[in-house]
């Protein structure tokens, strides 16, 4: 069995990451002085999980970020078969744990890794949300090594796969990746209204992509 580790510059990430307090106030999720999440993506987040799991009986999850929970919250408004989370952070899975998982009204298990380092097992997820904060420039490779390496591996034929994704358009590379792994895929568009954007918002844009992939193979 090959032992997995993580790239030096992956740990020294993981490592500035976990260095840093995480709080949580009435605007979101601060690791250090940057927001990283907000209460406002709650609508976003609620549409994410309708469109991953519409058509699932009892889908069993998967969160790759778990951040400050607002997607775990929008699933905890249906019914599921099991939830994992990953969250390298402990002092995020912590808050996350307390906030929100022990609510969920099914199995639930939070792995504090990165979730390179985490073995799944195959071909038991009917839907995976995939979050995560990577180093500087590492972000197309990452979500390619977890598309090719878990997402396509852990899903069951005919589950589904989504990002965070903020902006109009999802770059070549990413298509590129989603076409090869995927047997179809789509991205429906949301606009975050400008009443309700956070007062320290830190992401790009108020537009967002919710974009779905459904493995190969008949349920």
């Amino acid at each position: 069995m090959t032992t997995k580790t993580l790239s030096e510059v992956h740990q020294r990430h993981i490592a500035a990451l976990r260095d840093q307090p995480a709080v949580v106030d009435s605007e979101g999720l601060r690791i250090g002085s940057q927001y990283v999440m907000f209460f406002a993506e709650a609508e976003l987040m609620r549409e994410h999980v309708t469109r991953l799991t519409e058509g699932f009986a009892r889908p069993n999850v998967l969160e790759v970020g778990l951040g400050l929970g607002v997607f775990a919250t929008q699933l905890s408004k249906r019914e599921i078969g099991s939830y994992t989370a990953i969250e390298p952070h402990p002092g995020v899975a912590l808050m996350a744990r307390t906030r929100v998982i022990d609510t969920l009204d099914a199995p639930a298990r939070v792995y504090i890794d990165p979730w390179q380092l985490v073995t799944l097992p195959t071909g038991v997820f009917d839907a995976i949300m995939y979050d995560t904060w990577p180093p500087d420039g590492h972000a197309d490779s990452d979500f390619t090594e977890f598309v090719v390496d878990v997402a396509v591996r852990c899903l069951r034929p005919g589950g589904r796969f989504s990002f965070f994704h903020s902006g109009t358009s999802i770059g070549p590379a990413r298509r590129n990746v989603l076409d090869r792994h995927f047997a179809e895929w789509t991205a429906y568009p949301r606009t975050m209204p400008a009443e309700q954007t956070p007062h320290h918002w830190t992401k790009p844009s108020r537009e967002f992509l919710i974009p779905i992939a459904t493995k190969g193979g008949a349920r």
